[in-house]
């Protein structure tokens, strides 16, 4: 599996397209602005891909997700709990002097089914706390973790529609139960693994 980071937007959010290399059929998880410039890494990695897949979705995880639809005619997928975040996407984008298109659902998915790229399938699970319908995806060796998990860090709770106490649940029970060798893509900063952060991140220390 080949996946790309394309870091987007003032908020430098990062975008991942995931490739089944012997296929090239692939995924987009999380286009949150710059749609050319992820454009661009797809036609370079010789992508095809067949659909929008959004761990959650605040405002800087979908600026691009309308172009993108529009690009490749293909559907958006996200759990049915952040639709209503989805809806609000693009007046919380102004209240940071963005301005975005109010993407649209096509699809929603939920807590253990599959997202299917060329042979593989990544795992859908339920990671709520920092977002209402928060998911990851798990994937052989690897998890797109969105904004849940970063390296030395995790997604933030203290605005509404936030729980530590939900969040520290799906990363004890989601998370912390994969290999230590896992790899962490997040939504924000550097990737990590599940072992890294499992010794060292100083959230986790109690869970």
């Amino acid at each position: 599996m080949q996946i790309e980071m394309i870091t987007t937007g003032p908020i430098q959010e990062n975008c991942y397209v995931v490739m089944d290399e012997a296929t090239h059929d692939a995924i987009i998880v999380d286009p949150g602005e710059d749609a050319p410039r992820i454009v661009a890494t797809i036609e370079h990695m010789g992508a095809q891909p067949h659909a929008i897949v959004n761990t959650h979705c605040h405002f800087d995880h979908v600026g691009a997700v309308s172009a993108l639809q529009k690009k490749y005619e293909i559907p958006f997928y996200i759990h049915p709990a952040d639709q209503e975040m989805l809806e609000n996407a693009s007046l919380a984008a102004s209240r940071f002097g963005m301005t975005i298109e109010q993407p649209q659902v096509d699809k929603f998915i939920a807590e253990g089914e599959t997202v299917k790229v060329g042979g593989a399938e990544l795992s859908v699970r339920f990671t709520p706390g920092h977002c209402p319908g928060h998911i990851i995806l798990v994937g052989d060796g690897f998890a797109l973790v969105g904004d849940v998990l970063f390296a030395g860090g995790v997604g933030r709770t203290d605005f509404p529609g936030t729980s530590w106490d939900v969040l520290s649940q799906s990363i004890k029970h989601q998370l912390l139960t994969l290999p230590d060798d896992t790899v962490v893509f997040p939504g924000h900063g550097a990737s990590t693994t599940i072992g890294r952060e499992r010794r060292t991140n100083s959230f986790l220390q109690d869970l």
